[in-house]
């Protein structure tokens, strides 16, 4: 069974998805609410075509570097070319589950399992109205987000947004149907099953894990995943890992809406060798990393562009607060007690945690946009943040010591240089803003 034991070595497989053309075209071009999945509220795309060049970069780099690569779609046009008539119903049954109409399986076609069911908008004249599909099912690229593979085993994961909620059915047809990972790969939990009564709902997703190292999991909580999406996730794995391999899974608090820059663990630290991090500096409290950029000078920035904002009378709603990262980075620790995940403490950070345990270095550091050669610089806050929304963070390791970064981020990119690190530039300039290198890879087997 293919396993996942680390962030930062070396990775052999990956699953990725080619789905940047529902990046730029089949939206509604007017506003819409999120529960409507074929509007898209921010869209900076400048051409299609250069983009998914840019995107088909990512594969070759992969590829080039001895990764195994398994596309989402090419999987699910395959399965379904060598599907039994008993297998379409299946699937069709599967991934239809609670919507009104499902497709003939006999004539079920891939962009069926893509766009929905009817692919395509139309205007029937029977009933003299406009037939949309039933939704939008796998619209991004974003393959870490819908399964992550774990030291015992392969999540599905409960999407909390309405737009994605769809897309895991259709990585699992991967899991099930495909002939090397149905071999390769053991599903252990389906967040998507829970039956049981939540005042919140369980979901957790691939951008929120980290699996640090052959016995930690730190799962991010915020706008995406749950604390009850975390505990399930912790029992299930708990239980199936029979061997007591899985020490510690940790509950990371994260900035909460409006911080969208901040809505995955995955935006504000990766791994790119053991022992080191590549941290967005201003998000974490911290006793023990010296040259931590302080939190302080975030928090007393956003005061002043909400003081500036009501000065000057314009909304506040939408304005991100200061209390959304006050509490960001600590972390609850969960051990194994009979299967069943119990506290064990809560830490101030989740850097402190790892900084106790040995899992990072005090020298490890590694910051988006590099350090500031003064306190309290105002300006590197803002030219940081800047990088770390164009992905900076969001890097994949292949290797360690060797990862995938953005090409458009150069601060950040000679920062991991200058650490030993070596980058390979992914082209970005045509590319969406809302995910990186580590949202588009889904590693299916790494070694510890």
């Amino acid at each position: 069974m293919w396993t996942v034991k680390s962030e930062h070595g070396r990775l052999h497989a990956v699953l990725i998805q080619d789905s940047t053309e529902q990046l730029w075209t089949k939206k509604f071009p007017f506003a819409g609410i999120e529960s409507n999945t074929h509007y898209v509220s921010r869209d900076p795309h400048a051409q299609m075509e250069p983009g998914h060049r840019e995107w088909l970069q990512l594969p070759k780099i992969l590829e080039d570097e001895g990764v195994q690569v398994f596309e989402v779609k090419s999987m699910v046009t395959k399965i379904l070319e060598d599907a039994t008539l008993a297998e379409r119903e299946q699937m069709v049954e599967d991934v239809w589950d609670g919507m009104p109409k499902m497709p003939d399986p006999e004539t079920v076609t891939v962009d069926d399992f893509f766009w929905g069911y009817p692919s395509k908008p139309y205007y029937d004249a029977e009933t003299d109205r406009v037939v949309l599909p039933d939704h939008r099912r796998v619209a991004w690229t974003y393959t870490r987000d819908t399964s992550f593979t774990t030291q015992v085993g392969t999540v599905i994961c409960n999407m909390r947004r309405y737009s994605r909620r769809y897309e895991p059915r259709i990585v699992k047809l991967c899991y099930e149907y495909d002939p090397v990972l149905s071999r390769n790969v053991e599903i252990v939990y389906d967040a998507n099953d829970n039956e049981g009564v939540y005042s919140e709902p369980p979901c957790v997703e691939g951008g929120d894990t980290h699996i640090v190292d052959e016995e930690t999991i730190a799962i991010g909580v915020g706008q995406r995943s749950t604390v009850t999406g975390v505990v399930e996730t912790a029992k299930r794995l708990f239980d199936v890992d029979t061997d007591g391999d899985l020490k510690y899974v940790c509950a990371v608090n994260l900035a909460d809406y409006p911080a969208v820059d901040y809505m995955h663990l995955d935006v504000t630290i990766n791994y790119p060798d053991k022992g080191k991090a590549l941290v967005m500096p201003y998000v974490y409290d911290t006793e023990l990393v010296d040259d931590y950029p302080s939190k302080k000078l975030l928090l007393k920035t956003l005061e002043a562009v909400r003081e500036q904002s009501e000065a000057h009378g314009r909304p506040m709603e939408p304005l991100v607060h200061p209390d959304h990262f006050r509490n960001l980075g600590r972390t609850s620790v969960y051990v194994n007690k009979d299967g069943i995940p119990e506290l064990m403490k809560v830490e101030l950070s989740l850097l402190d945690f790892l900084v106790k345990e040995g899992k990072l270095e005090k020298d490890g550091f590694i910051y988006v946009g590099g350090l500031s050669e003064k306190e309290n610089d105002v300006e590197h806050l803002l030219e940081t943040m800047m990088e770390q929304s164009r992905g900076a963070s969001n890097i994949v390791t292949i290797k360690p010591g060797v990862i995938i970064g953005y090409d458009r981020n150069r601060r950040t990119n000679q920062e991991l240089r200058d650490h030993g690190v070596e980058v390979k530039e992914w082209s970005s300039s045509y590319l969406d803003l809302l995910g990186g290198p580590h949202c588009s890879t889904s590693p299916l087997w790494r070694d510890a």
